[in-house]
């Protein structure tokens, strides 16, 4: 093996190294993020799939200033790495400001910086510092670009941090969004705490609103420029395809093209050949598993030949065999389309459209939401019947839960569960880590501290998997066999300071919603508000009282959710009496513990239970508009800034959250439209609009739990982190000063101290003199010894 790559891939994560002097050198995990323009580097990402198997990714990235030896040493030994893990890595090329979703999805956030390896270090003198301004730009990965330091290269659009050593003025352009703001704040707050140890100032200033001094640090005012449109993602439009072979039959690497036109087919390529799949957005370089030694390893570099003259950001990925990815799949008539996002044209804050190659209809995307799979074939570890372990974050410290409650959740706290299986004759270990909503950070960060902790006592072989309330894997579920349920409340914070309080429900009355669909593993219980317009007809419902427990089963809930029920009865009632309940035929008990009949969704509005309701998420967060299906949602999901596709089989419900943007209500509302006509809905199929905060109990039901106290209200993330940490400036500043107040008075009582010693000695007869020094002279020096 290369003295370059010591064991990559040998465990989930990500692993860089940086190309300098020809040579892959690992870079430490607090560099990981931060890319040096004139350096090119390698990335290879590892994730673990629920059966155990290792994919990888694996990017060079390019900076634009390295060295055309740099990059070509990247690319070399990409293909070194990639022979080490056995031709398994997807390769992907990537290029300075031009990089995938797949690489920006590697990290919270890049930052670019100037020079290189090659540029050497610079001594560091104690606060000296060089003045720099950084752009921020993006929203759900930011990235941080140095750039020259003048009013001229500020726009309204856009977010901007400058440095100036001591004090840091983070500057928010009129047009920027919340997101970009939050961003802006995070890369302030660094520098502040992580560059200068929290010695800096910080100052945050709105466009029109900036003192003196920011505009001193800058070099002088001026005016500001208009906002500009982010630029439009790379590859999101599909131009004309192209499929060249590459081979080396003639006894050198030669290209050939094989087809061209509006579609392919999966029977052109062959296993025996490399092939260069085109489709002007990006560039795909197919290995077949029967491809020549010299074909695998020039693949690559002829894939990036063949992109001479392109515009810079055209990606260069290469595939194998066997383990193409969706997009790829998408390019070929004969593979099923991938339920992957479809971008319509990107629209900036200004309001310019910049048009893609090809532009995506609502049709096409409503075709792309039927033809989508939500994983209800998820692949699972085993069937559940291993050692579970259950342990609850109580006071920083995991405490072995009772196995007579294993199942039972709190919302307020936060839970490791270790799971042990056998897999090919083989223990195996699973780790979630399950975090209430409710729950502290405190204690969410104790329960992935633990469970690494855990994972490290096993040699590092576990699988760790963060799951959040209401999003828990079918695998999970499956292992408390029916019994999983979330309570309201919880054990106050560890934090004896916070002045939190144990939280239970202690009245004797409480409501659980019981909600699944399709089998045991997706079926679970969640304590609700109690009162009757908490009740729905399409599920069963708990009902606990002092004096007994009532399993209240809808007109059109499943035996699943019946069954779960029964289950969760069992649990729960604890010596009550137990009745079953049907719809339409409850004692007035029932009623009276609920505060009285109220309306709930009936069985005349809630569709058949021939499917489950599937919900998409509508946004252009990224710049390009799409809509992606999530699995398993939860109210959870619902984000204030976007808008939601809720399918209910009866009706389709558009979620408007308060911060969406008009682009997305309106694309939102006509792709909702195209897909009821291609579902074959009947024409009186209902598309209701649902804000944010007003949600009718119609849609409500559809989620388990829906906890109407948690109603959204936006709170502005900048605003409230920026308060945050504008209050913790200040009680720092209060402390200092009070340190130094408590120092000033010290000394003056020292100084009156001695003063009124002087005073004494003085009244007694005493000389006046230094009242340190000694009553008595001290003795004149001995003569010096007599010459010889």
């Amino acid at each position: 093996m290369s003295s370059d790559f010591a064991n990559p891939g040998s465990k989930p994560g990500l692993e860089i190294w940086r190309i300098e002097s020809l040579a892959a050198v690992p870079l430490p995990a607090k560099d990981f993020g931060t890319f040096y323009d004139g350096d090119s580097y390698l990335v290879l990402k590892t994730t673990e799939t629920t059966g155990g198997k290792y994919v990888y990714d694996l990017f060079f990235w390019l900076g634009s200033e390295s060295s055309q030896d740099e990059q070509g040493a990247a690319a070399y030994k990409a293909v070194e790495l990639d022979d080490l893990l056995g031709g398994a890595p997807v390769q992907h090329r990537e290029v300075q400001d031009c990089e995938s979703d797949s690489f920006l999805g590697c990290f919270k956030k890049i930052s670019y910086e100037k020079g290189g390896v090659k540029s050497g270090f610079r001594k560091v003198e104690r606060d000296v510092y060089e003045t720099r301004l950084l752009h921020v730009k993006g929203s759900r990965t930011v990235r941080i670009k140095p750039v020259a330091i003048d009013h001229t290269t500020l726009n309204a659009g856009d977010v901007f941090v400058l440095d100036a050593g001591l004090s840091i003025y983070l500057w928010n352009g009129s047009g920027a969004s919340h997101k970009e703001k939050a961003k802006g704040l995070e890369v302030a707050l660094a520098i502040k705490d992580d560059e200068r140890g929290g010695r800096a100032k910080l100052t945050a200033c709105d466009q029109g609103a900036e003192e003196a001094a920011f505009w001193e640090a800058l070099g002088g005012q001026g005016p500001v420029a208009a906002a500009t449109p982010d630029d439009s993602p790379t590859g999101s439009s599909k131009g004309a395809l192209k499929l060249v072979r590459v081979s080396d039959a003639s006894g050198s690497l030669s290209t050939t093209e094989v087809a061209c036109g509006d579609t392919l087919e999966r029977s052109m390529l062959d296993s025996k050949d490399v092939f260069i799949v085109d489709n002007e957005a990006e560039v795909f370089v197919w290995v077949g598993k029967e491809a020549t030694a010299d074909e695998k390893k020039g693949g690559m570099e002829t894939g990036v030949k063949y992109t001479a003259g392109r515009p810079k950001g055209v990606r260069v990925t290469k595939v194998s065999e066997g383990a193409e990815p969706a997009l790829f799949k998408s390019l070929f008539k004969s593979w099923k389309p991938p339920a992957t996002p479809a971008d319509f044209s990107m629209v900036g804050r200004s309001g310019n459209v910049a048009q893609a190659t090809a532009q995506a209809s609502a049709a096409d995307l409503a075709k792309g939401m039927s033809d989508c799979s939500f994983g209800e074939s998820e692949d699972v570890a085993d069937d559940g019947s291993g050692k579970t372990e259950m342990y609850r974050i109580e006071d920083f410290e995991p405490v072995p839960v009772d196995q007579a409650t294993y199942g039972q959740f709190f919302a307020g706290d936060s839970y490791i569960v270790k799971y042990t299986y056998l897999s090919s004759g083989r223990e195996a270990t699973l780790l979630y880590f399950w975090l209430g909503k409710d729950s502290t950070t405190d204690e969410q960060g104790a329960a992935a501290l633990h469970a690494k902790q855990m994972d490290d006592n096993l040699g590092g072989q576990a699988t760790q998997v963060r799951v959040t309330m209401g999003k828990e894997p079918p695998h999970l579920v499956r292992l408390f066999g029916g019994k999983l349920v979330v309570h309201s409340g919880g054990r106050a914070s560890g934090f004896k300071n916070k002045g939190d309080e144990d939280s239970y429900d202690e009245d004797g009355v409480a409501l659980y919603h019981v909600k699944g669909f399709g089998g045991a593993d997706s079926t679970k219980a969640a304590q609700v508000a109690e009162v009757a317009t908490s009740l729905n007809s399409g599920d069963c419902f708990v009902l606990l009282t002092p004096a007994a427990a009532f399993l209240w089963a809808g007109n059109g809930a499943n035996e699943t959710e019946k069954a779960t029920a029964q289950a969760v009865c069992g649990v729960l009632k604890q010596g009550r009496k137990l009745q079953e309940v049907a719809e339409g035929g409850e004692p007035d008990a029932f009623w009276e513990a609920l505060g009285g009949k109220g309306e709930y969704p009936s069985s005349s509005v809630l569709p058949e239970p021939d499917r489950p309701a599937r919900l998409f998420l509508c946004s252009n967060a990224t710049g390009a508009f799409k809509v992606e299906p999530l699995a398993h949602f939860s109210q959870s999901d619902l984000e204030e800034g976007d808008v939601y596709l809720l399918d209910v089989g009866n009706a389709v419900f558009v979620w408007v959250g308060s911060e969406a943007n008009e682009l997305e209500k309106g694309m939102a509302a006509e792709t909702a439209a195209s897909y009821v006509a291609l579902e074959g809905y009947s024409a009186d199929t209902a598309v209701l609009t649902v804000k944010s905060g007003s949600e009718p109990p119609i849609f409500t039901s559809h989620f388990l739990g829906w906890d109407a106290s948690r109603a959204k209200v936006f709170l502005d993330p900048y605003e409230a982190k920026l308060a945050k940490a504008m209050a913790e400036q200040e009680a720092a500043q209060a402390a200092e000063e009070e340190a130094r107040a408590a120092s000033a008075a010290a000394k003056a009582d020292a100084v009156a101290k001695a003063e009124a010693e002087r005073a004494s000695k003085a009244s007694s007869g005493a000389p006046d003199g230094d009242p340190f020094e000694d009553d008595e002279p001290e003795p004149p020096p001995p003569p010096p010894p007599p010459p010889p």
